[in-house]
């Protein structure tokens, strides 16, 4: 799946998911919303290992830096440590259920988070953990859409 359709489709998805992370939402709403971006790179790498791995993370991670506007190096760090855990279990991932893969995300979410503001505390800039529990919920409970996109979209396309 390495042709023009499947780049286009690579980059479809990575735009998709920057620009839902970029709408605006006011208040309190700010701290639930999942790391779209973090989600469809678990995506890409738990269905497609063979082609996107830690430096596709990597990658993204920088792309991240730039878009969140964070220090250089900070999400390439905790995108491409993270996503070793789904590269290194893709094999059983694709055939877990739903469900399995929800809480599997879920707890990626909680790692990625606590490393983020570890990072983040060790700066000395004030990092908030009362969002985290939040975050990673919403997270898992958006997983089935992203699951069910790429079990369609990406698997079963040649």
């Amino acid at each position: 799946m390495t042709s023009v359709k499947s780049v286009s489709l690579l980059f479809g998805t990575i735009l998709f998911a920057t620009v839902i992370q970029l709408l605006p939402l006011s208040g309190y709403y700010f701290l639930w919303r999942p790391n779209f971006l973090f989600l469809v790179t678990i995506g890409w790498i738990i269905f497609r290992p063979n082609y996107w791995g830690i430096g596709f993370a990597a990658v993204l991670g920088l792309f991240a830096d730039m878009v969140f506007r964070s220090p250089v190096g900070l999400y390439v760090l905790v995108f491409g440590v993270i996503a070793s855990l789904p590269l290194i279990l893709s094999r059983w991932l694709v055939y877990f259920t739903i469900v399995h893969r929800c809480v599997f995300v879920f707890i990626l979410v909680i790692i990625f988070e606590l490393l983020e503001n570890a990072i983040f505390g060790l700066w000395g800039t004030p990092t908030d953990y009362r969002s985290i529990p939040i975050r990673a919920l919403l997270s898992g409970l958006i997983w089935p859409i992203f699951d069910k996109f790429f079990t369609k979209v990406v698997i079963l396309r040649p």
